[in-house]
């Protein structure tokens, strides 16, 4: 791999950054795709750093399973970002 100190190459870099929700045996989803445990504790909980984290994105990738359940909520959660969906 080369790297290049051209200013091209400085506006082509990125940064990856990880932001997920798990359960304590790693999960996100139960067996049968419920995400219900995430909002269980709805405002105590606050938004945990969510929303300054989502104010610094501008592309999110996601898998198409998590796609398709996010198109279940009746509302679009990423307006003005920009989305990629992986899938087999």
């Amino acid at each position: 791999m080369t790297t290049s100190s051209t200013p091209e190459a400085a506006e082509r870099s990125f940064r990856t950054l990880v932001y997920i929700g798990t359960s304590l045996d790693g999960f996100i989803a139960r067996p049968d795709g419920d995400i219900d445990w995430l909002n269980e504790r709805g405002a105590q909980a606050g938004d945990m750093g969510y929303e300054a984290f989502m104010a610094g994105i501008d592309t999110l990738v996601m898998g198409r399973n998590t796609y398709e359940k996010v198109l279940t909520f009746g509302f679009w959660p990423y307006e003005g970002k920009r989305v990629a969906v992986l899938s087999t």
